[in-house]
């Protein structure tokens, strides 16, 4: 099966307190974007599309393994549509990922592969489950405290069957979602998740980066 992997890196950051884009500041001595580049390389992609700020070559020299560059769009969905359309028309199964998700483990990755190759599922993403109490309120009144086994959290990477999602993509251009799946699930696909992990965090903030970094001089990295 064809594989291709759309890399987001179309964010500007801000919110980590640094000038410049997150996704190409240096981490342990490389580019964020470069740690989700080298994973997937791992795992066996085939081809790699990076979604990336219009003036990314001001901060970033693209990694040798990615074929094709798409244009970031004003929001993630317009750059995840971006991607898509970037990748070679013979895709089988897509993966969709946000570069600030530099610890992502591969045997997930590899395991969502499997699982949609048996049929089962068009589409997957990687989860974890919910740990914290929930509380529903409505108009700051609380309402109910729903039982948390039942609810995860998203994370991606997130995987389709390209021939299935893509026409979803473009059905829904002008709708917003808040991740990949949650459009996949409104066009009727057949999706699932696959168990992620706890370091597969998002660097947004400052603080973020910083739990990132200690990561890196510790051996947390062994554990996914």
């Amino acid at each position: 099966m064809k594989i291709t992997a759309v890399i987001l890196g179309g964010g500007r950051g801000l919110r980590t307190g640094f000038t410049q884009p997150k996704q190409f500041l240096s981490l342990g001595g490389r580019p964020l974007f470069d740690y989700s580049v080298e994973k997937f390389q791992s795992a066996g992609v085939d081809t790699m599309v990076a979604v990336l700020v219009e003036d990314y070559a001001s901060y970033y020299q693209p990694h040798p393994a990615i074929k094709k560059i798409a244009p970031a769009g004003a929001t993630r969905q317009q750059s995840v549509f971006n991607g898509l359309k970037a990748c070679p028309t013979d895709t089988d199964i897509v993966i969709i990922h946000d570069s600030a998700r530099p610890f992502f483990p591969p045997t997930a990755v590899k395991k969502a592969i499997e699982l949609l190759a048996q049929g089962k599922y068009e589409g997957l993403a990687l989860a974890i489950p919910a740990t914290d109490t929930l509380v529903e309120i409505k108009e700051g009144e609380i309402v109910r405290f729903p039982e948390r086994s039942a609810f995860f959290h998203t994370q991606t990477p997130q995987l389709f069957f390209f021939k299935k999602f893509w026409p979803a993509c473009q059905k829904f251009q002008d709708e917003n979602f808040t991740d990949d799946l949650s459009l996949a699930f409104a066009a009727g696909l057949q999706c699932g998740l696959v168990e992620g992990s706890r370091l597969n965090f998002k660097i947004t903030t400052e603080l973020d980066w910083l739990m990132a970094e200690k990561i890196l001089n510790s051996d947390g990295l062994k554990l996914i």
